[in-house]
């Protein structure tokens, strides 16, 4: 028998009424289980403290291009399990200013975030609920029973209705879609840890089930959680440190250095610092195989344009969704926002060679950041200590420098997609602020124009939005996603898709979310995965 024939036999088997019988012989005992798995994530959750990002956009109908953002909000903090009461709560002040509906998704009632990330956070038992148990289909790679799950009539308090998917390995729910009231969602978890399945992504949208949809406006949502590796460092990691004397002794012919060197290694203290403290607060990403391609399109604009720069450039990715690019002396942050909505490379080389400009020209970051006071940071809630934005004069210096360095490159004849993003973000800026708005570092339109590298824009096409040959934009999350542990990224393994009208475009909007689920390897003795091969 060949393995394909082998693994026929095998998944056929998977879905054959036996194992179906097996299930169905004792269904108390596996809805226990279920159950039980679901009060134990509360316990567990308790352990971290991941950062949460909701990208939100209320749509209102368009007649060429079906639906289009009319509105949009943002919300990114680090969310916290708060023992006393046993609820999941945000940074209030926060959570003040987020208007109307958005603002549900996020208060303490039965629609909060809770609700995003437990079937039931208050009352997920056989007393309060209904488990039917549908068929086995596979989320990617692992094998699931799909259950139907009615609240029971009996009950006045609003509960969850809708479907779950429970691995079948040990009974955790890896995905459950359905309603709280008006507020639909589909909600995500992966195994990060051995046996434990954590929330990742939710996209939630807004309408009532029990009303006929209307041509009014449509509230979409998605939800990004990451960082559960994010907290204290464990006492442990001391004593795993090893230091080699040897290699701790100065051995260089020319130990001491120029005050030019020391001026440069103060600067890049600096960068570091300020680098070091992002990653600490989830806000720059570990580094991978994303920070490579983009470091590829440096290289082809230096080497292109004969730059050596002293310390050399380096990119790093913030895992947020606004559009946006920082220049940090001699780093370059991108926005993964950014990174999604890009239509091709030679739109990234005109974003990085903008951000080279700077570093070409010195602008650099204030070295008082080489001082650590300047890093106590302790939440969120001090960012804006972090603005990186340049001066208008700097702007404009690292703008004519930056068409120098592309009118040289190798993407100097392919730069008409990057005017037509730029033209597309100044037109949606209005409807979308907070996807436009930069936190960190320079937006790319402000007062519905074009406000970076501009001259490239005025040289593009007519938009044309309707035209389905026309790609300006990508929807978000087409090109990267977001490892839920450790924050870092990953490319999107998906195939180009085809465009048949305009309304395919999806251009900047919110769409639902399908991770590829796969079991997490165990750990041998060595500490290296049994499977190695084997991504998340």
């Amino acid at each position: 028998m060949t393995r394909r024939s082998f693994l026929t036999v095998v998944i056929l088997l998977a879905f054959t009424p036996a194992f179906a019988g097996t299930l169905r012989s004792n269904p108390d005992q596996s809805i226990d289980r279920i159950v039980a798995n679901e009060r134990a994530l509360s316990t567990t959750m308790r352990s971290y403290s991941p950062m949460v990002e909701t990208y939100l956009q209320r749509m209102q109908p368009d007649t060429t291009l079906g639906f289009l953002p009319a509105e949009d909000h943002y919300f990114l903090g680090r969310v916290q399990f708060q023992q006393a009461k046993e609820e999941f709560y945000l940074d209030k002040r926060l959570v003040e200013r987020m208007a109307g509906s958005f603002s549900k998704l996020y208060s303490l009632s039965p629609v909060g975030f809770s609700a995003m990330i437990f079937v039931d956070r208050s009352g997920f038992d056989r007393k309060n609920y209904e488990l039917h148990y549908l068929r086995s289909e596979f989320l990617g790679e692992v094998r699931c029973l799909l259950f139907e799950v009615n609240p029971r009539k009996d009950r006045k308090v609003p509960r969850f209705k809708g479907a779950i998917w429970v691995e079948d390995g040990d009974y955790q729910i890896v995905r459950f879609n359905g309603s709280y009231g008006t507020f639909h969602i589909d909600s995500w978890r992966m195994n990060l840890r051995e046996g434990v399945w954590l929330p990742a992504v939710v996209y939630s949208e807004e309408f009532d089930s029990n009303k006929p949809q209307t041509q009014g406006p449509r509230l979409k949502a998605q939800t990004r959680i990451w960082g559960y590796n994010l907290g204290p460092r464990r006492e442990s990691e001391f004593a795993e440190i090893v230091v080699d004397p040897a290699a701790a002794k100065d051995s260089s012919e020319n130990p001491d250095q120029s005050p030019l060197d020391i001026q440069r290694s103060w600067q890049r203290r600096a960068e570091d610092n300020v680098i070091i403290k992002l990653e600490e607060l989830g806000l720059v990403v570990p580094e991978g195989e994303v920070d490579k391609v983009l470091q590829t399109v440096i290289t082809n604009l230096e080497v292109t344009n004969k730059i050596v720069l002293d310390p050399e450039i380096r990119c790093r990715i913030v895992p947020t969704t606004p559009i946006e690019v920082a220049t940090i002396g001699h780093t370059i942050l991108v926005s993964r926002g950014l990174l999604d909505a890009l239509p091709n490379e030679a739109a990234l080389a005109v974003i990085l060679a903008h951000a080279l400009a700077h570093a070409a020209l010195g602008h650099d970051l204030d070295s008082s950041f080489a001082f650590n006071d300047r890093m106590v940071v302790p939440s969120l809630q001090q960012l804006p200590l972090f603005d990186f934005k340049h001066t208008p004069e700097q702007e404009r210096q690292a703008e004519a420098l930056a068409l120098k360095f592309l009118a040289n490159s190798p993407y100097k004849d392919n730069l008409a997609e990057a005017g037509l993003f730029l033209k597309a973000l100044a037109k949606y800026e209005r409807k979308v602020p907070n996807l436009t708005k930069a936190t960190l570092g320079e937006s790319l339109v402000t007062d519905n124009r074009v406000s970076f590298m501009s001259p490239i824009a005025d040289a593009a096409p007519a938009l044309e939005l309707g035209n389905p040959e026309q790609i300006v934009a990508l929807p978000l999350g087409s090109r990267v996603k977001v490892d839920p542990w450790a924050g870092q990224l990953k490319f999107v393994k998906a195939r180009p898709p085809r465009i048949y009208s305009a309304k395919d475009k999806l251009a900047l909007e919110v769409t639902p979310f399908s991770p590829y689920l796969v079991r997490l390897k165990p750990v041998a003795a060595n500490g290296v995965p049994e499977d190695s091969t084997q991504g998340r």
